[in-house]
């Protein structure tokens, strides 16, 4: 009998560890990045980004999924953000005559209801001195509205710049009832003069699983299994 209530323990416990939420990395891999002029760029660098913003930048339908970048007075001759694919960094310039620059993503999660909670996350490593650095995070509606998740901003003082922000149960709420699956990251960098670049590494939008009740209701059948064993032993 000691044996068999072992067995059966040893297999609750096994059920309850297969039971814990896995955390899924749903940002894609950086495999480029794309110009895309907005006549009202300048806004996207700053800490003053609008919903209006990044609609008219990267909402459309016709816009897919991936990595742009754009100027912050919309003219693409001044260049572009860059991307390392070997090592998924973006690097964002300076460049005199423009008011920044900025690189934004637009991805879609298709399974959102299968996650209880999301972390977006990135480094930002500044040049020595200069520029002002953003970051802003957004969903889309049903109806096509953009709504902010989360924003901030920060001036150079050269040290590495780590972000990392846990959308709220209320946002995932929100997330889940009102959002379409489009998800918008934008980072910005405005000031500075030319040379002066930023290196954005190890971004990433997490994702963490619901815990599937499956195991969970098996434990709780091993565990009546064992009690009746218990109870038939004492009778």
């Amino acid at each position: 009998m000691k044996k068999t209530l072992c067995t059966i323990f040893l297999g609750v416990a096994a059920l309850v560890a297969s039971a814990s939420a896995a955390t899924i990395q749903l940002m894609p891999e950086i495999s480029g990045i794309t110009g895309k002029g907005l006549s009202t760029a300048g806004r996207l660098p700053g800490n003053g980004i609008t919903s209006a913003d990044v609609k008219n930048w990267l909402g459309s339908s016709s816009v897919t999924d991936g990595w742009y970048s754009t100027t912050g007075n919309g003219d693409m001759q001044w260049g572009k953000a860059s991307v390392n694919v070997d090592n998924q960094t973006i690097t964002l310039p300076n460049m005199n005559g423009t008011q920044g620059v900025c690189a934004g993503l637009k991805m879609t999660i298709d399974n959102m209801q299968a996650y209880d909670s999301l972390t977006f996350s990135f480094s930002l490593t500044p040049p020595g001195t200069g520029p002002t650095f953003t970051y802003s995070l957004w969903y889309e509606t049903a109806d096509g509205d953009i709504v902010n998740l989360c924003q901030g901003t920060r001036g150079n003082n050269a040290s590495v710049w780590n972000v990392s922000y846990d959308l709220t149960d209320e946002q995932m709420s929100a997330l889940k009832t009102n959002g379409n699956g489009k998800i918008y990251a934008v980072l910005g960098s405005a000031g500075g003069s030319n040379g002066n670049n930023a290196t954005i590494s190890d971004i990433s939008l997490e994702g963490t699983l619901a815990v599937v009740p499956e195991p969970a209701a098996a434990s709780l059948g091993l565990l009546g299994l064992a009690a009746l064993l218990m109870r038939r032993r004492r009778a």
